[in-house]
């Protein structure tokens, strides 16, 4: 397995971003709102996200992006977050800095 430049065992490096995301349980009824958070990074195997609400792993997730920052001009236009996409949690922490419950989750695609 390739290491990337931040000395990270991935395969993909991570993309740093900041757009805003939607997302809900993909088995859920029509009773479970949707949650709103923030996406940090991608790949093309997956992405972390912060939100506030926490999910168990294993929880698959409908995540769709809600706009689109500019990729960086060193990147060509296929390095953009997934605008629609299902994702499993694999881990998730409480981040204690934030004021109110957050919660970060690291997903891999499922294509």
């Amino acid at each position: 397995m390739k290491k990337n430049a931040n000395n990270d065992s991935r395969d993909d490096p991570r993309i740093i971003t900041e757009v805003t995301i939607i997302c809900r349980p993909y088995a859920s009824s029509g009773d479970v709102r949707s949650v709103q958070g923030v996406m940090r990074n991608f790949s093309s195997q997956g992405s972390y996200i912060e939100i506030n609400r926490k999910f168990k792993s294993g929880t698959i997730l409908i995540v769709r992006t809600v706009g689109c920052l500019p990729a960086p001009p060193c990147l060509d236009g296929n390095e953009t977050p997934r605008s629609i996409c299902l994702g499993e949690i694999k881990w998730g922490h409480e981040l204690t800095d934030a004021i109110e419950p957050r919660y970060g989750m690291g997903l891999r695609y499922l294509d």
